[in-house]
C-alpha cells in the first residue's frame, strides 16, 4: 500500500471517529437542551401531563421532578432527584435500581406492584391507591408513610418510618415489634 493511500485511510478513520463522537455529543446536548425548556431557575423540572417522554440517562435533577399524570413508563437506570419526585397518576411500571431522592416520593395511583428492596425516601412516601400487596424489606421513610387504598395486609420486619403511618382504612393482620415508627400509626 502506498504511503499516500495509508495516509488517506488514517484520515478517513479519524474523520469517522470524530463524526461519531460529535453525533453522540449532539444527541446528549439535544436531550439536555430539551429538558432545559421545562426547568425553572431553581432546578425544578415539570413534565406534568406530558406525553411520549424519554429522559436522558443518567438523569440528575437539582430540584424537584414533577411527572404527575404523564405517560412515562420507565425512569433512566440512574436517576437522582435532589428534591421531590412526583409520579402520581403516571404510567410508571418500575423504579430504577439506582434511584436517589432528596425529598418525598409520590407514587399515588400508579400501577406499580413492586418496590425495590432497601428503598430509601428521606421525605414522605405516598402509595395511596396502588395495587401493592406488600412493602419491601428494610424500607426507610424519613417522613410519613401513606397506605390508603392499597392491598397491604402486613408490615414487613425491619422497616423504618420516622414520621407517622397513615393506613387510611386498610386492615393490618399484625404489626411486627421490630419496626421503627417515630410518630403514630393512624387507622
Amino acid at each position: 500500500m502506498s504511503k499516500r493511500l495509508r495516509q488517506l485511510c488514517h484520515f478517513s478513520m479519524f474523520a469517522l471517529s470524530l463524526s461519531l463522537c460529535q453525533a453522540q455529543a449532539s444527541n446528549q446536548f439535544v436531550s439536555e437542551l430539551k429538558l432545559l425548556n421545562y426547568t425553572d431557575s431553581y432546578g425544578n423540572v415539570s413534565l406534568r401531563h406530558s406525553k411520549r417522554i424519554r429522559l436522558p440517562d443518567p438523569l440528575h435533577v437539582k430540584g424537584n421532578l414533577d411527572l404527575e399524570n404523564s405517560d412515562i413508563r420507565i425512569l433512566p437506570k440512574t436517576t437522582r432527584v435532589d428534591g421531590n419526585l412526583d409520579l402520581a397518576y403516571s404510567d410508571i411500571t418500575a423504579l430504577p435500581r439506582k434511584l436517589e431522592i432528596g425529598g418525598y416520593l409520590n407514587l399515588a395511583h400508579t400501577k406499580l406492584t413492586y418496590l425495590n428492596p432497601n428503598l430509601r425516601v428521606p421525605g414522605d412516601l405516598s402509595l395511596i391507591g396502588m395495587p401493592l400487596t406488600q412493602l419491601p424489606p428494610y424500607l426507610h421513610v424519613g417522613g410519613n408513610l401513606y397506605l390508603a387504598h392499597t392491598k397491604i395486609t402486613e408490615l414487613p420486619a425491619g422497616i423504618t418510618v420516622k414520621g407517622s403511618i397513615y393506613l387510611g382504612g386498610i386492615q393490618l393482620k399484625s404489626i411486627p415489634e421490630n419496626i421503627m415508627v417515630g410518630g403514630e400509626i393512624y387507622q
